[in-house]
């Protein structure tokens, strides 16, 4: 890579674009591990290729491209893998992403602000549902508890985000 100012371009770029791309390829690999393991993948390529990143074209749109080719070679190694989504439907959801990322960037940040605001035991429901997907039948056996009880806390849980999102949202206007 060439001078010092390429590091820091390539960092402020890179930063800004992490969630997105994190959030794509989840979208295409529909779980969570893959998605990191993938995610490790179009980081480092990121890295090696950019200088060959063209800055008239956004580097959001770039990444995606690159994360696109990487979570296909990925479900390519896997034949045991279906394809989720049709390729000329993975390269809209890219385009539309890059195109609503302006508008996404403040909810995501008010999110991550909420998030940790939740209690220990909560954020790991979540992160149990949603990262691991589990079911609830499974959370509710891990955090020695019922079904019930689990539906209940997510619901509460939902419902805290939403309004300290909504009021983050409102804060900002």
């Amino acid at each position: 890579m060439p001078p010092e100012i390429d590091r820091s371009r390539f960092m402020r770029l890179y930063l800004a674009a992490q969630p997105p791309i994190r959030s794509y390829l989840l979208g295409l690999l529909r779980n969570a591990q893959d998605a990191d393991d993938v995610f490790q993948e179009v980081s480092l390529v990121l890295w090696e290729r950019f200088g060959d990143y063209d800055d008239r074209w956004p580097f959001l749109s770039w990444a995606f491209g690159i994360a696109r080719n990487h979570a296909a070679r990925w479900r390519r190694s896997r034949a045991r893998t279906k394809v989720w989504l049709p390729p000329e439907v993975e390269e809209k959801l890219a385009a539309t992403a890059a195109e609503l990322e302006e508008e996404l960037a403040p909810q995501r940040r008010a999110l991550q602000a909420c998030l940790e605001r939740l209690g220990a035991n909560a954020r790991e429901i979540l992160r149990l549902r949603y990262e691991e997907q589990m079911s609830l039948q499974e959370i509710a056996a891990r955090q020695h508890t019922t079904l019930n009880a689990i539906n209940k806390a997510l619901g509460k849980i939902r419902e805290v985000l939403a309004e300290c999102t909504r009021q983050a949202r409102v804060e900002q206007a």
